[in-house]
């Protein structure tokens, strides 16, 4: 969603970034990518999960155990206009102490976990907490991007990028207690 944005004006530019500086990630099936850079000091990310729930070697579990990834977000936290996470990435989140008094939302085989660790858990596909931005399962990641698109560069292009990508949002965004759309209707 945000490249496709950017490719239609909108003011992003997007890195799939490591931690720990440019090398090869596996995701949990086994989909592996290269990333050329490390995190540095972006003014926005997205946490992805992955991994939670089988407490598997790679992904959201093994980074909250090795520390690193939530030592860093939480250095970052304060500069950043934004942190959002798909998935299991909310509770990699939580383990950093940044749902700390918020609403969110994870993928649902998570969230009685999720509100174990003191979170107001809700079931909106995305959550918006104005710093902090929660999406459901990975389909989830969909609404939550066209949100962010929306809210960062505004409707319009949202509404371009959905139609370019013939994607449908579908569900609510919760935001200040209240539920809305992912994008209005045209």
């Amino acid at each position: 969603m945000f490249c496709n944005a950017a490719g239609r004006g909108a003011p992003f530019e997007v890195a799939l970034v490591g931690v720990d500086g440019p090398a090869e990630i596996q995701a949990q099936n086994g989909l592996r990518m290269r990333v050329s850079e490390g995190l540095g000091r972006p003014d926005a990310v997205l946490v992805p999960g992955g991994g939670w729930g089988n407490r598997a070697e790679r992904g959201a579990w093994a980074q909250a155990r090795r520390g690193v990834l939530p030592e860093r977000l939480v250095a970052l936290s304060g500069s950043l206009r934004w942190v959002a996470s798909v998935c299991s990435g909310a509770t990699l989140l939580a383990e950093a102490g940044l749902l700390r008094g918020r609403t969110a939302t994870t993928n649902r085989g998570l969230l009685a976990e999720l509100a174990a660790s003191g979170v107001t858990v809700v079931t909106n596909r995305v959550v918006d907490e104005g710093t902090v931005v929660t999406a459901g399962g990975l389909t989830a990641g969909l609404d939550l991007g066209l949100w962010l698109v929306a809210r960062e560069a505004g409707v319009e292009l949202a509404q371009q990028v959905a139609t370019g990508l013939e994607y449908e949002p579908r569900g609510e965004v919760w935001r200040h207690g209240a539920t809305e759309p992912v994008l209005p209707p045209t």
